[in-house]
C-alpha cells in the first residue's frame, strides 16, 4: 500500500518532486526503457557508458569552496589539540560505468531485462591536519596553507593541507533483473499509446568491502556494490504524436540494509522525455530528470568517520535536484542498430548537509535489436 500511495502522489504532484543525477541505477534502467533494447521483437542488447564529473560542493542549495569547508571544520578544533586532528574532503570525483543490458520478449506483453554494470571510481581529496602541542615538525608531501581573514585567529601555526588521489576503485557492480508487463497498448504492434509496469530486484553482486591500503573500508559511495537486495518498481507511459514521441518514467528504488550494515536511502526518479523524428535516422530529444534520495544509515558504523571525513558522515547524505538532458538518437542505416548520445546538466540541487554533487554527466549507448 505504501508503494501504491507513493506512485499516485508522484503522478499527481510531479512538480513537487526533485531529482539528482547521482543515481546511476535509475539512469541505466530509464535509458533502457527509451532505447531500442526494449523495443526489440525478440532479443535486444545494449552497451551503455556513463561519465560523471563531480566537483562542486553544496551546503544545502548553496555552493561552498573546499577550503571554506576545511576552515569551518578547523575553527571547531583546539588551537593546540592533545591529539593530531585531521579532516578530508573530496575535491573531485570521476565516476565511470559500463553497463551491458540484455532484453528478451517472452510474449507480446511480457519482457525480461538484465543489466551487468562495471564501475570505475576515482577521487581527489584535500586533507587538513593540525598537530599536537608538542608536534612541530611535519613529514611527507605536505604543503603549508597561509591563512588570512576572520578565521586566522582560530588557526594553528602547524596546520597543513595536502592534496592527494585515492587509489582507483573498480569492479563489477550490482546486477539488476527486471520484468516488464504491458498494462495497456492501443495496438498489438507499433503502439502509439503504451503503459508498462516493471518489477525487479537489484542483486548484490558487486563488492562493498574494498579497503584502503592503510586499512578501513573505502567510502560507501565509492564502493562498486552495496551488499543489499533491493526491490525496484517502474511505471512507464509512452505516447506517440508523429513526429513527436513523449514518454514518462517513474522508478522507485526501495533500498535495504547491506551485509556490511550500510543502507542507502530510498530513491525515486521521474523522467520526462520528448523526441522529435527529424529524419528516419536522426531523432533529437530533450529530457527533464527529477530525483529524490533519502538519507543513508550506517547501522554498524563501519563506514562512519564523521570527525575525519566529509564523505563518511551519513548526515551528509540525501539530496534533491532537477536536471536537463539534451540528446540525439542516430539509427544506423540498413541495420537494427542505433547510437544514443546524451549530456545531462543539473539546474537545481539541494543537498542534505554538505555534499559534493554532480556538475555534469555524459552518456553514450549502442543498441542492437534482433
Amino acid at each position: 500500500m505504501k508503494i501504491v500511495i507513493i506512485f499516485l502522489l508522484l503522478l499527481i504532484f510531479t512538480i513537487k518532486v526533485y531529482a539528482h543525477g547521482e543515481c546511476c541505477l535509475s539512469r541505466s534502467l530509464s535509458e533502457a526503457t527509451i532505447s531500442g533494447v526494449t523495443l526489440a521483437p525478440n532479443l535486444g542488447f545494449s552497451l551503455h557508458y556513463e561519465y560523471t564529473n563531480m566537483k562542486t560542493i553544496r551546503d544545502g542549495s548553496k555552493s561552498i569552496s573546499p577550503n571554506t569547508v576545511l576552515d569551518n571544520v578547523a575553527a571547531e578544533w583546539p588551537v593546540m589539540p592533545e591529539e593530531t586532528k585531521s579532516f578530508s574532503i573530496p575535491t573531485r570525483m570521476i565516476m565511470q560505468k559500463y553497463t551491458l543490458l540484455g532484453s528478451y520478449a517472452v510474449t507480446k506483453k511480457i519482457q525480461l531485462l538484465a543489466t551487468v554494470p562495471y564501475v570505475i571510481n576515482d577521487m581527489n581529496m584535500r586533507m587538513l591536519t593540525r598537530g599536537t602541542m608538542d608536534h612541530h615538525q611535519h613529514s611527507g608531501p605536505l604543503s603549508r596553507q597561509t591563512y588570512s581573514g576572520a578565521l586566522a585567529a582560530d588557526m594553528a601555526p602547524d596546520d597543513m593541507r595536502m592534496d592527494m588521489k585515492m587509489d582507483t576503485v573498480e569492479g563489477f557492480g550490482d546486477m539488476t533483473l527486471m520484468g516488464f508487463y504491458t498494462l495497456y497498448a492501443d495496438k498489438p504492434s507499433y503502439s502509439t499509446k503504451k503503459l508498462t509496469l516493471g518489477l525487479g530486484i537489484k542483486i548484490p553482486t558487486g563488492k562493498n568491502d574494498e579497503e584502503f591500503d592503510s586499512g578501513g573500508l573505502v567510502h560507501a559511495a565509492m564502493q562498486p556494490g552495496t551488499g543489499s537486495w533491493d526491490p525496484l518498481f517502474l511505471l512507464s507511459y509512452m505516447h506517440t504524436l508523429q513526429p513527436l514521441v513523449f514518454q514518462t518514467n517513474l522508478l522507485y528504488h526501495m533500498t535495504t540494509e547491506g551485509d556490511e550494515g550500510y543502507e542507502f536511502g530510498d530513491k525515486i526518479s521521474l523522467d520526462f522525455i520528448a523526441r522529435y523524428q527529424v529524419t528516419n535516422y536522426v531523432n533529437p530529444g530533450l529530457e527533464l530528470n527529477l530525483f529524490y534520495a533519502g538519507q543513508d544509515t550506517d547501522h554498524d558504523g563501519k563506514y562512519s568517520r564523521p570527525d575525519e571525513s566529509l564523505l563518511d558522515n551519513t548526515d551528509n547524505t540525501g539530496i534533491t535536484s532537477l536536471s536537463v538532458s539534451p540528446a540525439i538518437l542516430i539509427k544506423i542505416p540498413k541495420t537494427d542498430g542505433s547510437i544514443d548520445l546524451k549530456f545531462q546538466k543539473p539546474i537545481y540541487q539541494n543537498a542534505r548537509g554538505i555534499q559534493q554533487v554532480v556538475d555534469w554527466r555524459a552518456m553514450a549507448s549502442i543498441v542492437w535489436a534482433f
